[in-house]
């Protein structure tokens, strides 16, 4: 059954003698493919995205001193640790196949840590229900009913060829780029391949050494950077172009560094994005820096344990004291049970008290992970207690499994309205329901009765056009409806043009 959408317009148009310290050692001018395999059984399976790559940390560099209990190793668990792995958890036995199989199509890492400690593996019922083990683990049931039988032809036939080109048929009717990211966000200078400003204000920075993750989520919309192909990924290494862009630019107040995750580098190629930033006067009119990671819930011992954990918290903190910029961890949090660890909340501590960062929270909500009331309740309340502040309630990107995922609009509505009710004010920074449709962020806001018709009413958080911020329109009722697509719809109270 097609998806249904919601059409919407196109035409959018110090610390004092410390400081004074720190900023003096500061020198400005020193900035800082796919391969199948198949046997006889089609046990199918890619080649691993290795465990660490330029940049990237490795618990294998723990120093010998460190505490046994404090050195965990994080080794990625990938589609060829499956069979392993089901020795281990013998309720996975029966799924290996299904695992390696979607994982041809949608990239498979997963964390030790996200596997042993948050999934319950003693949970009643089919296994596969866990939310966490729904995040992290694919399925085939993920693809469309076509293209499980085009991937099941060609790994029954065993070929690597046919494999490869049937993958790539399936990858590219996934939209692999959404919402106009590689088109319309893209600037219009060949150099700058990790850099988005789709908003005046604000630039997103791919770091090259950050196109990987502590695990994948089985829902991520940027599912395309981590598949091995060069012209899907947004990806840059050197920090001097994103530098000049942005002195060109004096409208943009905030950068996001993204990807994959900047927590999986190790902090010395952290560095040369981050401690620029330490000189007050190195690009002024840059104020905020965000990061998006999900390291906080992945690994979270990228914060406390991991060998140069250390260093990470102190230049986080000497970006905020010396160089005067406000940092945001924008951390990706799905579920209460992702809080509930003492990893966790010791790493949640650490960043705030002593690397001094703000910590926000958001989420897309997804089908048989979160899409129930209590869970956002419970958890926008554990944020707030540990001192997050809850950010956005996201809609599932029109990439990907999003027929898997989606919650329809009115449903995803009633369960903010249901969640968001019961709760202080402290809570409800959380904004949403949200998509990040091509023109902008929108906020689906209620559905109402219009001139006879029943209408959803929606509004702009966040607009390429700037004029439409904040301004409300509405959008004819469909109670299946999921997304906004792009067909022109006249807006901001001109209910006519819905028929």
């Amino acid at each position: 059954m097609p998806l249904r959408r919601l059409t919407m317009p196109s035409a959018m148009r110090v610390l004092g003698l410390l400081a004074s310290v720190r900023a003096l050692q500061f020198t400005p001018k020193a900035r800082p493919s796919l391969k199948v395999f198949s046997s006889a059984e089609t046990e199918l399976t890619i080649d691993p995205i290795a465990v660490t790559t330029e940049g990237e940390y490795s618990a294998n560099e723990m120093a010998p001193d460190v505490a046994v209990e404090k050195a965990e190793r994080f080794r990625a668990i990938n589609a060829k640790d499956m069979d392993k792995l089901a020795d281990k958890y013998p309720r996975l036995k029966d799924k290996v196949v299904d695992i390696k199989r979607s994982a041809l199509i949608f990239p498979f890492k997963a964390s030790p840590y996200l596997v042993d400690e948050l999934i319950d593996w003693d949970m009643a019922g089919d296994i596969g229900l866990d939310p966490f083990y729904k995040l992290v683990f694919p399925t085939m049931d993920m693809l469309t009913q076509e293209h499980q039988d085009l991937l099941n032809n060609a790994c029954d036939a065993g070929d690597p060829k046919e494999i490869k080109a049937t993958v790539e048929i399936i990858r590219e009717a996934l939209n692999p780029h959404p919402a106009g990211q590689k088109t319309l966000n893209a600037p219009k200078k060949a150099e700058l391949t990790g850099v988005q400003h789709k908003y005046a204000e604000t630039v997103l920075f791919f770091a090259a050494a950050a196109q990987t993750c502590h695990a994948y989520c089985t829902y991520c919309f940027r599912w395309a950077q981590f598949i091995g192909d060069a012209d899907l990924r947004f990806a840059q290494k050197d920090a001097d172009s994103l530098f000049d862009y942005l002195e060109e630019h004096e409208e943009v107040s905030d950068i996001l560094f993204t990807g994959g995750d900047p927590m999986i580098m190790k902090t010395n190629m952290l560095k040369q994005y981050l401690e620029p930033f330490k000189d007050p006067d190195h690009l002024p009119h840059i104020k905020n820096l965000r990061i998006g990671t999900r390291a906080l819930t992945f690994w979270p011992q990228r914060f406390t344990t991991d060998p140069d954990a250390d260093s990470l918290i102190e230049l986080l903190r000497d970006v905020k004291e010396v160089g005067g910029r406000h940092i945001a961890i924008m951390s990706h949090l799905s579920h209460y049970r992702e809080l509930s660890t003492k990893k966790v909340q010791d790493a949640i501590h650490r960043l705030k008290q002593e690397g001094g960062v703000i910590i926000r929270s958001q989420s897309p909500v997804m089908a048989g992970i979160n899409d129930d009331a209590r869970v956002w309740n419970k958890k926008w309340k554990e944020e707030v207690r540990l001192g997050i502040i809850p950010y956005y309630m996201f809609i599932a990107r029109d990439t990907g499994a999003q027929a898997y995922f989606n919650v329809p609009l009115v449903r995803a509505q009633k369960l903010y309205s249901e969640a968001i009710r019961s709760t202080s004010g402290l809570c409800r920074t959380a904004r949403g329901p949200s998509m990040s449709c091509t023109p902008g962020k929108v906020e689906v806001v209620g559905v109402q009765e219009v001139q006879g018709t029943e209408a959803f009413v929606l509004r702009f958080l966040q607009c390429r056009d700037d004029e439409w911020i904040g301004k409300v329109f509405f959008a004819k009722f469909d109670p299946k409806a999921i997304w906004c697509a792009r067909r022109v719809l006249t807006c901001c109270g001109a209910f006519p043009a819905l028929a």
